[in-house]
């Protein structure tokens, strides 16, 4: 069997993290295998050392240098808002990405590296996801992207973007799984010590606590006063008048603030309080009764559909 091989576009202030996580899923699958699987490297406009945000350097080839083959994967690593900018507007990158991703067997992004895909014109028509705070802004840069902001990692054809920086690593293991089958990349997970498999459409933790919690917004009050009723539902008429506001305002302005529903909002609100508590100290059983829910199943059941993986495994993660 032909090795594949992998090609990061790194480029000056890229975040490091982004190229590590994956290049260790495959450095760790040549090493199980014991012979070498993929072949990686790392690849920028110039070539020679590239300095990233934390003030390492890894040393690169030209991107013009590189041969790109049906048997290549093409990954793309983020920054921080300032280095991404400058990378975007350098139109040898983007023209290098744009003119090899017709040649690879897949091309992609590691967390805010979906922007420099955008700025290579490879998302139309395409659905995928970038780091939960940046998925507003990329929508807006490509009216035609359908960007998810509850994804880990989104695969649309031989295109896979991914979400924040350790998401790299899940998208690398499926890569893997789907080159070389379920037992290597289990192996590759268990040497890493990293969940086996978080599948791609978990959501990304942590992303609705903080929202509408800031003095300025108007619905700060609200979000407080739902965090003290997690242990029943609550429906949307009963937040109105909380406000108060008439029902359909409240639903419309809320959706529009917030850019999801305020049922869907407080559903979620529901299930990353119950995976803080199976993080800490409480039993499924525990976290289960704490949000009110009449039976453990119920629960189980919910939060498999949010989080992709079930409350036990969670558990697991700690």
């Amino acid at each position: 069997m032909h090795e594949r091989s992998v090609l990061f576009a790194i480029y000056p202030g890229f975040e490091l993290l982004d190229l590590s996580g994956p290049m260790s899923v495959f450095s760790a699958a040549n090493s199980l295998s014991k012979r070498t699987l993929y072949h990686q490297q790392c690849v920028s406009v110039e070539g020679g050392l590239v300095t990233a945000e934390s003030g390492l350097t890894i040393m690169s080839n030209p991107c013009g240098d590189s041969n790109v083959s049906p048997r290549t994967t093409l990954l793309v690593v983020g920054a921080q808002a300032k280095p991404l900018q400058q990378a975007m507007a350098n139109k040898i990158l983007t023209g290098w990405l744009a003119s090899e991703s017709g040649n690879c067997e897949r091309y992609g992004s590691v967390c805010s590296g979906a922007f420099l895909l955008q700025a290579a014109n490879l998302l139309r028509g395409m659905t995928v996801t970038t780091h939960w705070a940046g998925c507003e802004s990329l929508s807006q840069l490509g009216k035609d992207i359908n960007v998810l902001n509850d994804a880990l990692y989104h695969v649309d054809g031989c295109c896979w973007t991914s979400a924040g920086v350790t998401t790299g690593i899940d998208m690398a293991l499926e890569i893997l799984r789907r080159d070389h089958g379920e037992k290597l990349m289990k192996d590759v997970a268990k040497n890493l010590v990293v969940y086996a498999h978080r599948p791609g459409k978990q959501s990304q933790f942590s992303q609705l606590l903080d929202l509408g919690g800031k003095q300025d917004d108007d619905f700060a009050g609200l979000i407080n006063w739902l965090k003290t009723q997690l242990r029943r539902p609550v429906r949307v008429s009963e937040m109105a008048a909380y406000l108060p506001m008439s029902e359909r305002s409240f639903q419309r302005r809320f959706t529009a603030r917030h850019r999801i529903s305020p049922a869907r909002y407080f559903e979620r609100m529901r299930m990353e309080f119950a995976r803080d508590y199976l993080l800490t100290q409480f039993s499924v059983d525990q976290a289960a009764r704490e949000l009110g829910y009449r039976s453990v199943p119920a629960f189980r059941t919910a939060f498999q559909k949010h989080f992709g993986i079930s409350p036990s495994v969670c558990r697991q993660i700690r």
